[in-house]
């Protein structure tokens, strides 16, 4: 059965179409909507004030993207073998960072006329046929330890938040430096349980196994993986390249299934034969069907878009939400059924939001 929000875009679509003497593109009527859990459009090869991303998501159908500024950036380094903390912030200089960015994300939106997605209403609207940004922090270094913070922050808008990033920080261990707290911190959990009761979505990318299974734990409200891959084993600071520090084991996917939440799958186009990741730069096939495998590992309701464009430098399947486009045609094209294709592409990101976020 179509979702009514979904019959009530297409209705839209082709009333206006009708309005203005024309038919609408083969296929748009039957377009689906596109939601990304992690997107870093506009941030690192693009300028934010001309990268066209407003335009671009309107084009493609983006309904909505989990728009992540990184505040720790400034302090991070990229190496062949990954990226590594190379410089230790002072006090409130990430909360300056973060403000900083935030401030240049909101003008952005402000002057694209995108929709800010604040509630469980702002979603509907986005998937009946705006396009909208869910304002979103990769690393919640910027609270300088104080969960207290967190309400500002929600205050201004944020309401996506990815606990660890690349750096030493309060809030517990993350993937790809050794531990400092053999867990997630007191804060960190009193962090999770602030995010559940305020309406902020939890966010575990980058955490350690350990602080995945406190986090898990201790929330009462789904939570989300929202990019990087799918293997048997988790990924630990000693594995020798990022990307296999970054590998989230089959059996947390599962307990984050389980828990009603969503693994986001990356666009990273690094092939690696024998290594466990088949996607090569620029090939929207390959991140179908690793798309595709995920949903048999782990099940149609639990599977998302979590691109990182942007974050991968250049080894990347997708760059842009055209590219993104043609990895949903692949999907469609693989008879996995058009609930299991809705799903990946906007529908589990949609739910596991609305589950959170107040109205």
């Amino acid at each position: 059965m179509m979702r009514p929000h979904l019959h009530r875009r297409r209705l839209l679509q082709a009333m206006l179409a009708t309005l203005a003497g024309g038919a609408l593109p083969a296929g748009a009527q039957q377009r689906v909507p596109i939601a990304d859990m992690h997107s870093h459009y506009g941030m690192f090869s693009r300028f934010m004030s001309n990268s066209g991303l407003a335009a671009e998501m309107r084009k493609e159908g983006v309904a909505f993207i989990a728009w992540k500024l990184v505040p720790d950036a400034r302090w991070t380094r990229r190496s062949a073998e990954g990226i590594y903390q190379s410089g230790t912030p002072g006090e409130g200089q990430l909360a300056a960072r973060y403000t900083a960015l935030l401030g240049e994300m909101k003008a952005y939106v402000a002057d694209q006329k995108l929709r800010t997605v604040l509630t469980a209403a702002d979603v509907d609207a986005c998937l009946a046929g705006e396009a909208g940004i869910v304002l979103a922090a990769e690393g919640a270094d910027f609270l300088e330890g104080r969960v207290e913070n967190l309400q500002p922050a929600y205050a201004a808008g944020l309401r996506h938040l990815q606990l660890v990033h690349y750096i030493h920080t309060p809030v517990g261990d993350f993937q790809t430096a050794a531990p400092t707290h053999n867990r997630l911190s007191a804060m960190g959990l009193q962090l999770v349980e602030a995010c559940n009761a305020r309406g902020v979505l939890v966010d575990l990318s980058h955490s350690s196994g350990t602080a995945a299974d406190q986090a898990l734990d201790a929330a009462r409200a789904p939570l989300v993986w929202s990019h990087g891959w799918v293997d048997s084993a988790q990924g630990t600071w000693q594995d020798r390249f990022g990307f296999l520090k970054r590998r989230l084991s089959l059996a947390h996917a599962k307990r984050i299934a389980a828990g009603g939440g969503v693994v986001g799958l990356w666009g990273l186009g690094l092939a690696r034969p024998g290594l466990g990741w088949s996607v090569g730069r620029g090939d929207t096939r390959a991140y179908a069907q690793e798309l595709a495998n995920l949903v048999g590992r782990i099940g149609a309701d639990h599977v998302a878009l979590g691109t990182d464009i942007e974050g991968l430098g250049t080894d990347w399947s997708v760059n842009t939400y055209a590219h993104v486009r043609e990895v949903i045609g692949h999907l469609e094209s693989m008879n996995l059924g058009g609930a299991t294709v809705e799903k990946i592409a906007c529908g589990n990101y949609s739910r596991v939001l609305k589950a959170v976020l107040r109205s």
